[in-house]
């Protein structure tokens, strides 16, 4: 009953992002963000200002809460842009979306392998790779994470294929999929700042040990194709700058492995950047570096 439950306010959700116009969505996002951060998710609220307590070291107690409270003002307004994707055409990407650093995409497409487009939980994501995929007319095919509902899980594949994207289950021979799309010289998008398997490889994130996914690095390695780090920022008048980075090198010396660990200890870093300067706009809801590493 509470899987069914928690699928009909999802779809109550999608209903009246269908309905209602955007700025009022906004609104009631503000409002629900809100009372999630005062009184809803204790837990939550919590975690995110201990990992701002990392990200901005020496900051005042008054900042830290009011960059968690915007982390969480941020992310609904995400979820509310997430459901109403399907009204967002070519037209709206032209006026809300600035794309910057696209030939570093062109000119890996034209080396005729593909390329690793890889972000972190900033901002809006999702939003990120549809503007690709429209506004850009690059074919894109996502890895997406699987809701543990799975009728919840339907609702969220199906918004993303809406936007243009080609989606690949992780839990679905996701690497395969994502291969096929590099030999065919297309662009994929692998999400690059989370290990839910804890078998991520060994960096240093903020100065402290943590561990980051490997896929985009190692599956760059194994294909040839580069690696682009790319983060999608909201502008404080919810239009979007959508940068791709030049491709992260691959190191000249060391085995495999090593490689991998060089390659994603830069784009670590490149995205500790982007979170000093955006604290605000990353979605993290948990203590992030909770399961911290220990040096052998």
């Amino acid at each position: 009953m509470k899987t069914y439950l928690h699928y009909l306010a999802f779809r109550l959700i999608i209903a009246l992002c269908d309905l209602l116009p955007q700025r009022f969505l906004y609104f009631i996002a503000l409002r629900a963000a809100d009372a999630n951060y005062y009184w809803l998710d204790p837990a939550g609220r919590r975690a995110v200002e201990d990992n701002l307590r990392v990200v901005l070291p020496g900051a005042s107690p008054e900042r830290i809460a009011k960059e968690a409270r915007w982390v969480f003002r941020n992310f609904a307004k995400y979820l509310s842009e997430f459901f109403r994707f399907r009204h967002f055409d070519r037209a709206f990407f032209q006026t809300n979306m600035a794309i910057f650093g696209l030939e570093h995409i062109d000119a890996a497409l034209a080396a005729g392998k593909g390329c690793v487009v890889s972000s972190a939980h900033l901002s809006n994501w999702e939003l990120g790779a549809a503007g690709l995929s429209i506004l850009a007319g690059k074919k894109l095919t996502v890895s997406a994470a699987r809701h543990r509902y799975g009728r919840i899980n339907r609702l969220f594949m199906r918004e993303r294929e809406r936007m243009g994207l080609l989606v690949a289950d992780m839990e679905k021979n996701a690497g395969l999929a994502l291969m096929r799309a590099l030999r065919r010289n297309e662009a994929v998008g692998v999400m690059g700042d989370r290990d839910p398997t804890e078998q991520g490889v060994k960096i240093r994130f903020f100065g402290r040990n943590c561990r980051f996914p490997q896929g985009p690095a190692r599956l760059a390695l194994a294909t040839g194709a580069p690696l682009i780090p790319a983060f999608c920022l909201r502008r404080s008048n919810d239009s979007f700058s959508c940068v791709f980075h030049p491709p992260i090198p691959v190191p000249a010396e060391g085995d495999r492995d090593e490689k991998v660990r060089l390659m994603t200890q830069v784009f670590a870093d490149l995205i500790a950047d982007t979170i000093r300067l955006h604290p605000e706009q990353w979605a993290v809801f948990y203590p992030f570096w909770d399961a911290e590493w220990r040096p052998e």
